[in-house]
C-alpha cells in the first residue's frame, strides 16, 4: 500500500472525523429535543428509505462500478472522453432515479391512505415522502465525488457530510426556538432541511469537478460501451447492496413493530426500538466511518489500478495491508466501545426528552455492545467487496449477501423476542457480518489470489493482544481506581487509560501498523 494511499486515507479520516463529530452534536441535539420515542423513531425510519437508495445508487454501486471504467477512459483517451462518459452516466441515472422516486411517492400516498389514522405511522410516512427526493440528488454527488477521487482530490467529497450536519444542527436549534407546535412540527422542518443540504452538495461537487478541468454535459446514451460496462457491473452490485440495505431496513421495521412501550389506555404506544438502534448505530459507525470506510475509500483506486494491470499479486498485497491496517484500528475500537458503552451513552444522549423512556440509556448501551462485536467485520467487508469490485466481479459479493440475509432475518425474528429486544437485532447484524467476512476471505483466497497469511496472522495476533491488554487495564481502572464520579469524568479517564495502554502495548509488541498509518 503506497504512501499516497495512506495520506489520502488520513485526509479522508480527518474530514470524516470532523463530520462525525458534528454528527454527534446533531444526534445529541436530536436526543435532547426529540428523545428516543416515536418522533425520533419516525425520523430514523423515514430517512432510512431514501438512505437505502443512497447506498444503492450513490456511494456504493455507482462509485465501485464507475471508478475503474472512468479511470481506464482517462488513462487511454484523456479527460474530455472521460467527461463524456460521466455526463452520460449522470444523465441516465438521474432519469432512472426520478422515475423511481415518483413511484415511491405514490406508494407512500397509498400507505398514508391506509395507515394514516395512526399518529405514529402518519408521521413516519409524512417524513418519508418529504425526504424521498434526496435520492435524486445523491446520484450526481456520488459520481462527481468519485471523479475527484480519480484525480487525487479527496477533500471536497469527504467534506460533504460536514455540510449536511451543519445544516441539520442549525435547523434543529432554529426550529425549536422559532417555530411553534412541538416536536412533531420541528421534525418536519428538519426533514425539509435534508433536501436543502442535498442541493448544496450537488452544487459544490459540480464546482469541484470543474476545478479538475472537466466540463460535464448531461446526456442520455445508454448504448455507449463504457456505460454498458458500468451498468453490467453496477446492476449486480445494486442487487447485492439492495439485499444488505433491505435487511437493514427490515431491522428497523422489526424494531418498530416488535418493540413498543405502553403509555396509557387512551394514548398510542411509544415505539422506541428504531430510535434506540439509531443512536447505537451512530456510535459504532463513528470509528467505522472515520477510519475504516476512509481506508476502504482511499485504497479502492489502488485496487482498481492493480486489477486494470492484471496484477493480482499486487492486488493481494495491497488488500492484505489494508486488512492489517483495518484490524489495527477496529479491534481496539471494538473492545473500547464495549467497555465504555454506558458512560458514553449517558454523557452524549441521556438529557432532555431522552430520559422519558425508562432505561433508555441502558438499552442503547446494550445495542451498542452487540453492534461493536462486529466492528472489525464491518470494516473488512468494505475492503473485501471493493477488491471484488475492482476486478469487476460484483456477482460474488451478491451471492454472499443473499445467503447472509436468511441467517440475519432468522436471527432477528428470534432474538428481538428475547430479553435482548432491540439489542438482539444488533447482535444478529454482528453475527451476519462475521460470517460474510469469512466467506469472502475464503473465496478470494481460492478464486483470485492466495493471500499472504504469513503477513496477516502475526499482525492480527499482535493487535488483538494489545487490544486485550488495553481492555484489562480499562476494566481495572473502572472497577478499582474510579470512585463515584460523573459520567463525563469517568468517560475521559477510561478513554485516556485505554489509549495509553494500547499505545504502550503496540510499542512493546513492535507493531509496524502504527508507523505505517502515521508515516508521511
Amino acid at each position: 500500500m503506497s504512501l499516497s494511499v495512506l495520506r489520502a486515507a488520513r485526509l479522508i479520516s480527518i474530514l470524516t472525523l470532523t463530520s462525525r463529530g458534528l454528527g454527534l452534536v446533531r444526534d445529541m441535539t436530536f436526543s435532547f429535543v426529540f428523545g428516543v420515542g416515536s418522533v425520533q423513531s419516525a425520523f430514523a425510519l423515514g430517512f432510512q428509505i431514501p438512505n437505502l437508495f443512497r447506498m444503492l445508487f450513490g456511494e456504493g454501486a455507482i462509485s465501485a462500478a464507475s471508478i475503474p471504467v472512468l479511470t481506464e477512459r482517462l488513462h487511454h483517451d484523456g479527460p474530455p472522453a472521460m467527461a463524456v462518459v460521466a455526463g452520460r452516466l449522470v444523465g441516465l441515472l438521474l432519469m432512472v432515479l426520478t422515475g423511481l422516486c415518483a413511484i415511491a411517492e405514490v406508494v407512500v400516498l397509498i400507505l398514508y391512505w391506509r395507515y394514516g389514522d395512526d399518529p405514529n405511522s402518519a408521521l413516519t410516512l409524512t417524513l418519508t415522502g418529504i425526504m424521498l427526493p434526496f435520492v435524486v440528488m445523491i446520484c450526481p454527488v456520488a459520481i462527481l465525488g468519485g471523479i475527484q477521487n480519480i484525480f487525487g482530490r479527496f477533500a471536497l467529497p469527504a467534506a460533504m457530510p460536514i455540510l449536511t450536519n451543519v445544516v441539520l444542527i442549525i435547523t434543529a436549534f432554529g426550529a425549536r426556538l422559532v417555530i411553534p407546535g412541538g416536536p412533531r412540527k420541528h421534525i418536519i422542518v428538519i426533514s425539509l432541511a435534508v433536501l436543502v443540504a442535498g442541493l448544496l452538495q450537488v452544487a459544490l461537487q459540480w464546482w469541484g469537478v470543474r476545478r479538475c478541468g472537466l466540463r460535464i454535459r448531461l446526456s442520455i446514451e445508454w448504448r455507449d460501451p463504457a456505460i454498458q460496462r458500468i451498468l453490467r457491473t453496477m446492476l449486480p452490485m445494486i442487487l447485492g447492496l439492495g439485499v444488505v440495505q433491505i435487511n437493514t431496513l427490515a431491522d428497523s421495521l422489526i424494531a418498530w413493530w416488535f418493540v413498543s412501550d405502553p403509555v396509557g389506555p387512551h394514548l398510542p404506544d411509544e415505539r422506541p426500538g428504531t430510535a434506540i438502534l439509531y443512536f447505537a448505530q451512530r456510535l459504532y459507525q463513528f470509528p467505522l466511518g472515520v477510519f475504516l470506510i476512509a481506508l476502504a475509500t482511499a485504497i479502492f483506486p489502488a485496487l482498481a489500478r492493480h486489477a486494470a494491470a492484471q496484477d493480482r499479486a499486487g492486488l493481494s498485497q495491497t488488500l492484505i495491508r489494508g486488512i492489517r491496517a483495518a484490524l489495527f484500528i477496529a479491534l481496539p475500537c471494538m473492545v473500547g466501545l464495549i467497555l465504555i458503552r454506558e458512560p458514553l451513552v449517558r454523557t452524549l444522549f441521556a438529557h432532555g426528552r431522552f430520559k422519558e423512556i425508562p432505561h433508555a440509556d441502558l438499552r442503547v448501551a446494550a445495542a451498542l455492545a452487540m453492534y461493536s462485536l462486529g466492528l472489525w467485520a464491518y470494516g473488512l467487508n468494505h475492503l473485501l467487496t471493493r477488491a471484488f469490485y475492482a476486478l469487476q466481479d460484483a456477482r460474488t459479493p451478491l451471492k454472499v449477501s443473499v445467503a447472509n440475509v436468511a441467517l440475519n432475518l432468522t436471527l432477528n425474528l428470534i432474538l428481538v423476542q428475547t430479553v435482548l429486544r432491540e439489542a438482539g437485532l444488533a447482535l444478529a447484524t454482528a453475527v451476519g457480518a462475521t460470517m460474510q467476512v469469512i466467506v469472502l476471505l475464503v473465496l478470494f483466497n481460492r478464486r483470485i489470489e492466495r493471500l499472504p497469511w504469513a503477513q496477516l496472522l502475526p499482525s492480527a495476533g499482535r493487535t488483538l493482544a494489545a487490544a486485550l491488554f488495553m481492555g484489562a487495564l480499562v476494566l481495572l481502572a473502572d472497577r478499582y481506581a474510579l470512585p463515584e464520579v460523573g459520567n463525563l469524568i469517568r468517560l475521559a479517564i477510561l478513554v485516556a487509560t485505554g489509549a495509553a495502554a494500547f499505545l504502550a502495548a503496540v510499542w512493546l509488541l513492535r507493531c509496524p501498523e502504527l508507523r505505517e498509518l502515521t508515516r508521511r
